[in-house]
Order: C-alpha cells, then sequence, then structure tokens
C-alpha cells in the first residue's frame, strides 16, 4: 500500500461518523432511567395547557432536574411536586404512581383540575409521608385507603368534592401531624378513634356537613394546636374536656349550631391564641376565665346569644388584637379595663344592650384602629381622650343616646376614614378636624342637634365618598367647595336649615347618586347643570323655596330611581325629558306651580310605582299613556289640578295599583268600568269634578265610602232610586192602568227588598256581636282611662302629642312608606330615639275595634325575634290607630334590590344571609307563636333590612291566627300582587302553604334581581318567567342577577341550589311545598354544599 493511501481521509472521516453514532445510541438508550421513563409515561395521561411540564427531557441522565420533580442522593425520586401547573384529567387512569416511584415520600397534586376518584393505588406508597390533593376536583368518597399509610405526616384533600363519613379507620394513622380536609361534602359525626392520633397538630375540617357534637375524645389528640371544624352542622355543647389540649393555639368553631354556655374551663387553655365561636347559639355569660389568657390575640364571640355582663377580667388578655362580641345580648357597662390591652386593635361591641358612658379609659388604647359601640343604649358625651388615638380610623357610635359635643380634636392625631356618629343627641359644630389627613371617606353625622356651618377642612376632604348630615340644625349656604370633591357619591344634608342658591358647580360632582336636599330653605332655580350628574340615583328637593321651571336637562340623569321636587314653587310645564328617565321608581311633583298639559311621555317610565302630581295647575286631558304604567302599585295622584275631559279607561290596565287620586279637577263623563275591575284598589277619589253616570258595581268600588264620589252632580251609586229614575223606559207608551200597576209593583218589590236586606243586616250585626264577644276583651275595658286616647307605651309620659311633633303633625316629609293597611312615618323622639309609627287606616267603625289592629297588638307585642320587627307600642287616638315600631334605616329589601337597573349594594352573601334570616323570622311565626301567625303578605318589601342588612320581617296588618277561637273565615284579601299562592284565587283561604309560596318568590327575586310582576309576554308574574327561562337551552346562571359577581363556581352552585329551593317553595300543589324548618335545613345545606374559599374576614378564621 502506497503512503499516500495510508494518509486518504476517507477511513479517518467514517470511523468518526461510526464512533459518533455508536456513543448517541449509547447515550440514548442509557439516558432514561426507569422513573424518568414513567414520568415521561405520566405526562401523556395528564392535560398541560401551559406546557408546564415541557421542560421533560427524555436526554436527561435523571428526572430528578424536571420541574417538580425532587430526588434523593442516589438518584431516587422521592418528591413530585405539580402545585398550581393547571393540569387536569384523572390520576385513576394513568399507570401506578406508587409502584413506579417506591421512593416516594411527597406527593403534591394540589390547585389543579384533576378530577374522578382519589386514586386506589395510592395505598402503595409505604414510603408516602406528605399528600396534598387540595383544590382539584376529584370526586368519590372518603379515601378509607389512605388510612392503611402508617407513614403518612400530612394529609391535605381539602377543597374537592368528597363525600361520605370519616373512616373509623383514621385511628390508624398514629404519625399523622396534619388533616386538612375543609370544603368538601364530607358527612357524619367524627369518629371517637381519632383519639387514637397523639401526634396530630392540625385538624381543619370546616365548610362540611359534619353533624353531631363534638366528641370530647377529640381531647386525647395531646399534640394538637389548630382545630379547625367551622361551617359546619355540629350541634350540643362545648367541651369542657378540651381544656387538656395545652398546646391549642387556635379553636375555630364559628358557623356552626353550638349551644348552651362557654364553658369556664376554656380559660385553662393556657396557649389559646385565637378563639373563633362567632354565629352560634351560645347563651348565658362570657366566662371571666377568658381573663386568664394572656396569649390570646382574636376573640371572636359575635352573632349568639350571650347575656350578663363582659367581664372586666379581659382587660387581662394583654396580648389581645381584636375583640369581637357584638350581636348578643350583653348588658351593664363597658368594662373600663378593657383600656388596659395595650395592643388592641379592634374593638366590636355594636348591637347589644349595653348602658352607662363609654369609659374613658378606652381613649388609652393607642393601637386602637376599628372601634364599634353602635346600637346599644349609652348615654354621656363621647370621651375627650378618643383624640388621642392616633391609630383610630373607623369609629362608629351611632344609634345610642350620646349627647354632649363631638370632641373638636377628633381627627386632627389620626387618619380617620369612617366616623358615624349618627342618631344620638349630640349637639354643637362639626369638628374642623375630621379630614385633616385627607382619608376621610364616610361620615355620618345624621339624627344629632348639631348647629353651624359646614367647616372648611370637611368641605375641601377630597377623599370624602359619603357625606351624610341630615336631621340637624345646620345653617349656611351650599358650599362652592364641595364641587372640588370628586370622589363624592352621597351628599346628604337634608332636614336643616341651609339656605340660598343652588350654584352651578353642583353639576361638578361627576361621581354623585345620592343628593338629599329636602327640607331646608333653598331658594332660586334648579340650575341646568344638574343634567350633568348622569349617575345620580336619588334627588331630593323638596320642601324648599324653589321657583322657577323645571330645568329640560334633568332628562340627562337617566339613572334617577327616586325624584323628588314636591311643595316648592316651581312653575312652567313640566318638561317631556322627564319620559326619558326610563329608571324613576319614585317621582314626586306634588304641590307646586306647574301648568300646561301632562307629557305623555310619562308613559314610558315602566318602573314607576309612585306617581305624586297633585296640587298644581296642570290642565288638558289625562294622557291614556299613564295607562301603560303597568308597575304603578302605591299611588297615581293627579288630583288638585285643572284636569279635564274624561277619564281613560286605560287606567284600568294599573293592575297593581292601590291608590287613585282624580278628586278636585274638572273631569266629565262617566267613570271606566275597567278602574272599577282592579282588585288592587283601595282607594279611589274621585270627588269635586263633573263626572255623571252611576259609578261601576264592582268589589273594589262596593267597599269605598260615598265621599270618594261626592260633589258630582250627574254621579249616582249603583242600586239607588237616583240610577234607576234616571233610567229611561224601554217602553214607548202604556196603559195608564197597567202603568200604575207597574209601579205599584216595584214600589212593593223595593220595599220588600229593602226590608229583607235590612232583616239580614241586623241579624248579621247581632250575630257578628254575639261572636266577637268571647274572642276579644275590648282595648278600652282593658285599659279604660277617661282620657280620649288609648296608650301602651314602654316609656311613662309618652303622648300623641310626642308622635304628632316627632312626625312633624304626620308630615308627608315624613311618610317612609305605604300599604294596604296605612301610612308609616320615621319619628324622630325629643330624646333622639328614631322609630316608625304605622297609621293604620280607619275602618269607619271606630279603630280601636278593628281586627287586623287588634290582631297585631296580640301578636306583635309578645313577639320578641332577631328577625322579627319589634312592636314598641300603641296608641288609640280618635278613630286611628297607631302602632309604633323599630325604625329600619336601611329599608326593604324590594327598594335595595329593584333600586337599580344596573347597581345593587347587596352581593350575594349578603343577599343569601338576607334570605334566611327572613326566613328564620316566618319560621318563628309559624311554629313559635302561641298561637300561630299567618303572614299573609310575605314580599321583599315586608322584608327590612337594619343597618347590618339583617333581615326583619314586618307588616302584620293582615296577620291571622291560625287557632284563632271562634275565627270563621279567613277570607280576607291576602298578599300582594306577583306573591299569592294560586290556589288563593279558588279557596280564598291562607295557609302556612301560602306564606311558603310568597317567600319562594323573594327568593326568586334575590337569585334574579327582577320584581314580581313582569310584562305579559314573559308570563306576566316572576314564577312563569323562571320556569319558563331555564325550560330554554342555555345555562340556568342565564337567569341570574347580572349585578352580582358570579366568577367563583361556589356562587353559581349556591344560587343554582337556592334556585331549586324557590321552585320548590312556589310549586303550583300546596302539597308539593316545604315548611319553613325544611326551607332553613336546605338553606342550610345549600350553602355548606357549595364548594367555596374560606372567608378571608378580618374577623373570621379560615375553617
Amino acid at each position: 500500500m502506497m503512503p499516500s493511501q495510508l494518509n486518504s481521509p476517507i477511513p479517518y472521516n467514517l470511523f468518526c461518523l461510526v464512533f459518533l453514532m455508536l456513543y448517541f445510541h449509547f447515550v440514548f438508550v442509557i439516558s432514561l432511567n426507569q422513573e424518568g421513563a414513567f414520568l415521561l409515561e405520566f405526562t401523556k395521561s395528564v392535560i398541560d395547557p401551559d406546557n408546564n411540564l415541557q421542560g421533560w427531557n427524555s436526554l436527561d441522565l435523571t428526572p430528578c432536574n424536571w420541574k417538580g420533580v425532587g430526588c434523593s442522593t442516589n438518584l431516587k425520586v422521592t418528591s413530585l411536586n405539580l402545585h398550581g401547573l393547571n393540569l387536569s384529567g384523572s390520576l385513576s387512569t394513568t399507570a401506578s404512581i406508587c409502584h413506579n416511584l417506591p421512593g416516594l415520600v411527597m406527593l403534591n397534586m394540589s390547585s389543579n383540575f384533576f378530577s374522578g376518584p382519589i386514586p386506589q393505588y395510592l395505598d402503595e406508597c409505604h414510603n408516602l409521608e406528605i399528600l396534598d390533593l387540595c383544590t382539584n376536583r376529584f370526586r368519590g368518597e372518603f379515601p378509607t385507603h389512605l388510612c392503611t399509610l402508617n407513614t403518612l405526616r400530612l394529609l391535605y384533600f381539602c377543597e374537592n368534592y368528597i363525600f361520605g363519613e370519616i373512616s373509623r379507620e383514621i385511628g390508624n394513622l398514629t404519625l399523622l401531624e396534619e388533616l386538612v380536609i375543609y370544603s368538601n361534602n364530607l358527612t357524619g359525626t367524627i369518629p371517637v378513634s381519632i383519639r387514637e392520633l397523639k401526634h396530630l397538630k392540625v385538624i381543619r375540617a370546616g365548610l362540611n356537613y359534619f353533624t353531631g357534637p363534638i366528641p370530647p375524645e377529640i381531647s386525647e389528640c395531646e399534640s394538637l394546636e389548630i382545630l379547625g371544624l367551622a361551617q359546619n352542622r355540629f350541634q350540643g355543647s362545648l367541651p369542657r374536656e378540651l381544656q387538656k389540649l395545652q398546646n391549642l393555639t387556635n379553636l375555630i368553631l364559628w358557623q356552626n349550631f353550638l349551644s348552651g354556655e362557654i364553658p369556664p374551663e376554656i380559660g385553662n387553655i393556657s396557649n389559646l391564641e385565637v378563639i373563633a365561636l362567632h354565629e352560634n347559639s351560645f347563651s348565658g355569660f362570657l366566662p371571666k376565665e377568658l381573663g386568664k389568657l394572656s396569649q390570646l390575640k382574636k376573640l371572636y364571640i359575635y352573632t349568639n346569644l350571650l347575656n350578663g355582663t363582659i367581664p372586666r377580667e379581659l382587660g387581662n388578655c394583654s396580648s389581645a388584637l381584636e375583640i369581637d362580641l357584638s350581636e348578643n345580648r350583653l348588658s351593664g357597662t363597658v368594662p373600663r379595663e378593657l383600656g388596659w390591652i395595650p395592643n388592641l386593635r379592634l374593638l366590636h361591641l355594636f348591637e347589644n344592650f349595653l348602658q352607662g358612658s363609654i369609659p374613658k379609659e378606652l381613649g388609652e388604647l393607642t393601637q386602637l384602629h376599628n372601634f364599634d359601640l353602635s346600637i346599644n343604649i349609652l348615654t354621656g358625651s363621647i370621651p375627650l381622650e378618643f383624640q388621642n388615638l392616633t391609630c383610630l380610623e373607623e369609629l362608629q357610635l351611632f344609634d345610642n343616646h350620646l349627647e354632649g359635643h363631638i370632641p373638636y380634636l377628633i381627627g386632627y392625631n389620626s387618619n380617620l376614614s369612617v366616623l358615624d356618629l349618627s342618631a344620638n343627641n349630640l349637639v354643637g359644630s362639626i369638628p374642623p378636624y375630621l379630614c385633616r389627613y385627607q382619608d376621610l371617606i364616610f361620615l355620618s353625622l345624621g339624627s344629632n342637634r348639631l348647629f353651624g356651618n359646614i367647616p372648611f377642612g370637611l368641605k375641601t376632604c377630597k377623599s370624602l365618598k359619603q357625606l351624610m348630615l341630615g336631621g340637624n340644625l345646620l345653617t349656611g349656604s351650599l358650599p362652592v367647595e364641595l364641587y372640588q370633591l370628586q370622589n363624592l357619591s352621597s351628599l346628604e344634608i337634608h332636614q336643616n336649615r341651609f339656605s340660598g342658591y343652588i350654584p352651578p358647580g353642583i353639576g361638578k360632582l361627576g361621581n354623585l347618586k345620592r343628593l338629599l336636599l329636602s327640607d331646608n330653605y333653598f331658594f332660586g332655580q334648579i340650575p341646568p347643570e344638574i343634567g350633568n350628574l348622569t349617575q345620580l340615583v336619588a334627588f331630593n328637593i323638596s320642601s324648599n323655596g324653589l321657583s322657577g321651571g323645571i330645568p329640560h336637562e334633568l332628562g340627562n340623569c337617566i339613572k334617577l330611581q327616586r325624584l323628588d321636587l314636591s311643595r316648592n314653587q316651581f312653575t312652567g310645564s313640566l318638561p317631556e325629558e322627564i319620559g326619558w328617565l326610563v329608571n324613576l321608581e319614585l317621582l314626586k311633583l306634588s304641590d307646586n306651580r306647574i301648568t300646561g298639559e301632562i307629557p305623555s311621555t310619562l308613559g314610558s317610565l315602566d318602573r314607576l310605582t309612585e306617581l305624586q302630581m297633585g296640587g298644581n295647575l296642570f290642565s288638558g286631558a289625562i294622557p291614556v299613556e299613564l295607562g301603560q304604567l303597568t308597575t304603578l302599585q302605591i299611588a297615581l295622584n293627579i288630583s288638585h289640578n285643572r284636569l279635564s275631559g274624561t277619564i281613560p279607561k286605560d287606567l284600568g290596565k294599573l293592575q297593581m295599583l292601590e291608590s287613585l287620586y282624580l278628586n278636585d279637577n274638572q273631569l266629565v263623563g262617566e267613570i271606566p268600568a275597567s278602574i272599577g275591575e282592579l282588585l288592587s284598589l283601595l282607594v279611589c277619589n274621585l270627588s269635586n269634578n263633573n263626572l255623571e253616570g252611576a259609578v261601576p258595581n264592582t268589589p273594589a268600588f262596593q267597599k269605598m265610602d260615598s265621599t270618594n264620589f261626592a260633589g258630582n252632580n250627574g254621579l249616582c251609586k249603583s242600586g239607588s232610586y237616583h240610577c234607576h229614575s234616571t233610567i229611561p223606559s224601554p217602553t214607548p207608551k202604556k196603559n195608564w192602568i197597567k202603568e200604575s200597576s207597574s209601579r205599584a209593583k216595584l214600589v212593593t218589590i223595593i220595599s220588600g227588598a229593602i226590608g229583607l236586606v235590612s232583616l239580614f243586616f241586623i241579624v248579621g250585626i247581632c250575630r257578628a256581636m254575639m261572636r266577637r264577644q268571647p274572642a276579644f276583651v275590648s282595648l278600652e275595658d282593658a285599659t279604660r282611662p277617661d282620657v280620649e286616647d288609648n296608650y301602651y307605651f314602654p316609656k311613662e309620659g309618652f303622648s300623641y302629642n310626642d308622635l304628632l311633633v316627632a312626625t312633624g303633625n304626620f308630615s308627608e316629609d315624613a311618610v317612609i312608606g305605604r300599604g294596604a293597611c296605612g301610612t308609616v312615618y320615621k319619628a324622630v323622639m325629643a330624646d333622639g330615639e328614631v322609630i316608625a309609627v304605622k297609621k293604620l287606616k280607619s275602618s269607619g267603625a271606630g279603630a280601636s275595634s278593628d281586627n287586623s289592629f287588634r290582631a297585631e297588638i296580640l301578636t306583635l307585642g309578645k313577639i320578641r325575634h332577631r328577625n322579627i320587627v319589634k312592636l314598641f307600642g300603641f296608641c288609640y287616638h280618635q278613630d286611628y290607630n297607631i302602632l309604633l315600631y323599630e325604625y329600619m334605616p336601611n329599608g326593604s329589601l324590594g327598594e335595595q334590590l329593584h333600586g337599580s337597573v344596573r347597581t345593587c349594594s347587596l352581593d350575594w352573601n349578603a343577599r343569601y344571609k338576607i334570605g334566611l334570616g327572613a326566613a328564620e323570622g316566618l319560621c318563628y311565626l309559624h311554629y313559635d307563636c302561641k298561637p300561630r301567625i299567618i303572614h299573609r303578605d310575605i314580599k321583599s318589601n315586608n322584608i327590612l333590612l337594619d343597618e347590618l342588612l339583617q333581615a326583619h320581617v314586618g307588616d302584620f296588618g293582615l296577620a291571622k291566627l291560625i287557632d284563632f277561637p271562634h275565627s270563621k273565615s279567613m277570607s280576607a284579601v291576602a298578599g300582594s300582587y306577583g306573591y299569592i299562592a294560586p290556589e288563593y284565587a279558588y279557596t280564598l283561604k291562607v295557609t302556612e302553604k301560602c306564606d311558603i309560596y310568597s317567600f319562594g318568590v323573594v327568593l326568586l327575586e334575590l337569585i334574579t334581581g327582577k320584581p314580581p310582576v313582569q310584562c305579559l309576554e314573559q308570563g306576566g308574574d316572576l314564577v312563569t318567567w323562571v320556569r319558563r327561562s331555564i325550560q330554554d337551552p342555555g345555562p340556568t346562571s342565564e337567569i341570574f342577577d347580572s349585578r352580582l359577581d358570579l366568577s367563583q363556581k361556589s356562587t353559581i352552585e349556591e344560587m343554582s341550589l337556592v334556585l331549586k329551593i324557590a321552585l320548590f317553595c312556589t310549586s303550583t300543589s300546596p302539597l308539593n311545598r316545604p315548611t319553613m324548618r325544611e326551607v332553613i335545613a336546605m338553606m342550610i345545606d345549600a350553602r355548606e354544599a357549595a364548594v367555596s374559599s374560606p372567608s378571608e374576614s378580618p374577623t373570621a378564621e379560615s375553617p
């Protein structure tokens, strides 16, 4: 071979190529060990939309550097952590993780979307110490097979859909340290075998369906530090044996059905840091032994039934940061010892029966951020020491009997954001430094006796969103500086002594939603710039001295729901642009000097429930378009004008209307029969017109007093002699003998008929009197003082004159509601207390003998329930019955739900609580009152809301007693349109199941946000509309109120369950409807069944 051939590059290159091929083949063969190959295969069985596992590379030597994979020193996989990678699929369909990864110590699949059952093969993981499957979609029964993993230390499968009972085999996990299983569908009791878990430190099992008592055996888990069983259905008392848990730091048992006294032994658990027992039914005294807990940081026992006094020993809880004892029945004084807790940040004692003065020692709580003593019976003045609380952000003392001045320097040293001192007896001027640091958001000083001007520092408070100063004695003009407050959404300065012009600058408040200027001394004109307030929802400028025309620009405020311009001196015609305000529910223009015709555009206000236009100078015909206002319910009042022409028959389309006032006009013609057919009509005043013909002989008109038709010379009551004599004879001519004979017969027949009717009438009266005597003891006989009035008031010396003063002589300005039984007024008593006064309509035969009145007195006077409006007293005065009720500042549920088309302040959680509270109140009436009560008129407008949006069932004007002696009939008109059970139409009898039906409609309102009456195209009522909608293709959630946040699946699931309850309640057959007890149980079940995250509110711990 030649040398040149030996040096040829061809054999060398070939050698290199073969070498490289063999090398890469060798590397490929040895790069994937068995565990890596399994994990690669595992990726094929899961869905990874974000490609989080894309980095798992087959060319790697081992999987130990892969994302989520951990290995031991000998390169064996010991941990697999795939937390939060947006993976989905079913682990049950994959090959056994445990068989292929035998050294696995930790498996974390949490916060993904895995579904199906928890894999059976997990019981093969004999070395597994940590298993975390939380926040997925696993379903199936409690995984008993996991109880064989005796090496397990941490077991998490919270926030899934696991059901069934905890297996008694749980006691086999003797090394278990943490058991986190909250937010599932677990039921049954906690097994006594829990006592075997001596190493257990954490139990978090809230948001399930657990029942029965909390087992005393749990006290044998001697290492336990956190016991979280909140939001279940545990019953019974708190075991005293828990005092054995000397390592316990967190006791979280809120929102259960626990009852009885809080055992004093709880004070022996010396390491406790958090006690959360709120929203249960604990009663009795608050144990003074709580003062022994020197490590306690948070104490939440609000919303229970505790009574007695607050133990002063709580002042020894030197580590406390937050104390909330609100919504109980605590009495006595506020202990001054609470001022000894150096780091206290939150102190809530509101809605109790605390009295006495506020201790000045509380002014030493230098770290206090949030302080609420509202809704108590506190007296005295606000301590000056509060001026020195440098950390104070929220101070709420409203609805007490506090007096004196507001401390002058309050706000000078702190970043106040919320200050509510309303409904007290405070005097003096508004302090100047409330907004010194420009952090004040909410200021409510209404219903006091403050005087002077609005201070400059407040007028220039740019952070302010709500300024509520109504019901004081404030003076001055409307400050021009206010117009720079671009965050202001509510300006309420009604019922004061402000005067002057309303400047054009008012139009700069672009975020304003509530503008209440009524009952002042403003004059001049409404500036056209008012039209710039496009977010305005409520505008009340009534009872002032304003004049000029109503600006056309007001039609730009298309979100307006309540517009009150009454009792001024407005002139000119009513702008047709008012008809553009399609969201209006209340329109008051009465007692002005408005001229011209009523605009036909008002017929477009298809949400209007009350229209008051009386006492003006309107002329021309009544627009037929008013017949399109089918939602009118409270009143249509166009009386005392100069209207002419006939009454449009289209007014007969107002099927919900209760009061119609057309009196004192110049109307002619006959009364349309269609109006007489309005079954809802309670008042129809047509007096002092030029009407003629017969009054329609309908049930509605038969019940009305003749004064409603007086002053119409050509008008007659059907059946009267005058009406018959004016009807011409159909026969042109008769023989005089026959005619005389016919007349004689006619006289004989009429006389006989009158005699017969009189006889039946007298017998009926006698029988009614005889039947009624044993049923009642007359109020006169019961109290019988020799005075004109009868009273029952809790305060001595209280009189009818006091009510006159408190309501401004029952002024229209004090009206807060009207109903079938009468009118409700807001009364501010001499001592500053605010109450609701219901003036019942006269029965015409002596009000004190009126059955509905006595039914209320006999029933309501004895009722005490947190979800029932309290009756404070009554008065009978000159044929009027007057009832005094607890005042509800947040109005009715109906107002909250239907006040705005686009927004509603009630989120789903608030709506659920309102529904449940109303159910509990109604259940109390059905089962716990003696005799039992049927409400007869359950509707959203009769569910009133207090300051905390807690539901109170009100208006018992139609209440009847089931066991009422000698009651022969319950066929009086019962209920409101849209709420009346279908069987009532043919039985005319009211049962508990009628209340159930009405409550079901209220639930539908809460869910859909829609009113109970719908247009005919949608079925005419809410029940029909919902049933049609759920039959249509598409998700059920489409019928849910679009104003709600529906981003959480738990919200949609809970609403869907409550929807089923509502449909159950509104079943056509009363036999298929549940009882109120069953309704409550189902609603509680619905909340527990809905999968939701634990509460993150500052006074609620995770389960």
